[in-house]
């Protein structure tokens, strides 16, 4: 058997969480008892499992495969700027374990890894299953290294070695990744993004940031750096973003931007139930918060939400025209808190901006994930790395009879 396409079939099973013999010959457009050959020897090897039956087209039901959720445990972490969440799964994302706690990405890059090793630590200390680590931030990522290259509005994250100092610290084979790609991985496999072969995944929380699905694989760009709708110019003349460009939606329909634009109304002098009682700080307002007024007949706060809607259609729509995708799947507070009053207008916004046949058959949906997400899709992106690797210690001769 060809080592490559053993290491093929074997991702393949697990990309799809289920996978029939005859679906694999029809992927990969290898013979059927070739196919069948490779699923024997992944079963006899431990590395893949058969489950459940499914329907087929010629009557006769298929068994479909699964890779072995026993291969080893994993652990994911996602560091945000508001949270730090640890999971610890089977090979297959099945969460075992997980661990949220606030942080304040204010104090420094050493004060936030203290805080991570501080959970990850007793963890891998304990359970020897542990095979591998992931990593999700929210920083602009150099994924060849493994690198933090800059973390917007965040201070001390520039050319960060993170993989370097996860590996070095525990000795397991470390991913880092996006957050954004981290969370829209958990989602296709355990979400809706599943349905979906070209679909967008936007998440709009203090920043926003997108990963993007083509033909079921993510479209990384040449140096790795696509998916950042956030920094998509919508007004050339407009307010100053981090990062040193103008106009960008971020600073227009972001939670941050959301809450600014709120707080500097008030300052102004308009009227609205969140003037804060003089014995309060300005930290009482938040998304919710915001959400709350809107609900109450709060005129600001169904203004601000509606037009931070509209302009992330507008970038949305530009983005839909580029690529066409299928459905685009929102995440992150400002949709799943605000959906009323947010989705509206930016549905209208993207369907005005986008080519009528673009959006005709355009899906949008919230993803009913929860901000565990992203630590779990960390997780799978290391089991990805750590099943080729398992493929090729096992045939590492590349032919086997």
């Amino acid at each position: 058997m060809n080592q490559s396409d053993v290491v093929r079939i074997a991702s393949l099973i697990y990309s799809q969480g289920l996978a029939s013999r005859a679906g694999l010959a029809e992927q990969t457009n290898l013979a059927p008892s070739y196919v069948g050959t490779i699923v024997k020897d992944l079963q006899q090897k431990g590395l893949v499992a058969e489950g459940d039956r499914a329907p087929s087209p010629r009557g006769r039901r298929r068994v479909l495969l699964h890779i072995n959720p026993g291969l080893g445990e994993l652990v994911g972490i996602r560091i945000g700027r508001a949270n730090i969440r640890v999971v610890v799964t089977d090979f297959l994302g099945k969460v075992r374990t997980l661990k949220k706690l606030h942080v304040d990405v204010s104090k420094g890059q050493e004060y936030v890894l203290d805080l991570v090793h501080q959970q990850v630590k007793p963890l891998i200390r304990h359970d020897g299953a542990v095979k591998g680590i992931g990593v999700g931030i929210s920083g602009v990522i150099g994924r060849k290294r493994g690198t933090v290259l800059f973390w917007p509005k965040v201070q001390g994250w520039h050319d960060v070695p993170l993989k370097q100092i996860f590996e070095d610290c525990y000795g397991l084979p470390t991913v880092v990744e996006d957050s954004v790609r981290a969370m829209a991985l958990a989602e296709c496999r355990f979400g809706q993004g599943g349905a979906y072969r070209d679909f967008a995944y936007v998440t709009i929380g203090v920043g926003i940031g997108a990963a993007v699905f083509v033909n079921g694989n993510f479209y990384f760009g040449a140096d790795g750096l696509a998916g950042e709708l956030g920094h998509t110019t919508i007004d050339e003349r407009g307010e100053m973003c981090s990062c040193g460009n103008r106009g960008c939606v971020e600073v227009y329909a972001s939670g941050w931007a959301i809450i600014d634009n709120v707080r500097r109304a008030l300052q102004q002098g308009v009227t609205s139930t969140l003037l804060r009682p003089p014995d309060r700080h300005d930290e009482h307002l938040t998304i919710e918060s915001i959400v709350d007024a809107a609900r109450q007949g709060d005129r600001l706060s169904q203004n601000v939400l509606s037009e931070a809607g509209t302009h992330l259609g507008t970038a949305l729509g530009t983005f839909v025209n580029l690529f066409n995708p299928q459905s685009i799947i929102l995440s992150g507070a400002v949709p799943q808190v605000a959906k009323t009053f947010f989705l509206k207008s930016l549905s209208q916004a993207l369907r005005h901006r986008a080519f009528h046949r673009s959006v005709r058959n355009l899906i949008v949906v919230v993803s009913r994930l929860g901000g565990e997400s992203g630590a779990i899709g960390a997780a799978l992106l290391v089991a990805e790395q750590l099943l080729r690797k398992f493929c090729i210690s096992n045939y590492s001769d590349g032919v086997r009879a």
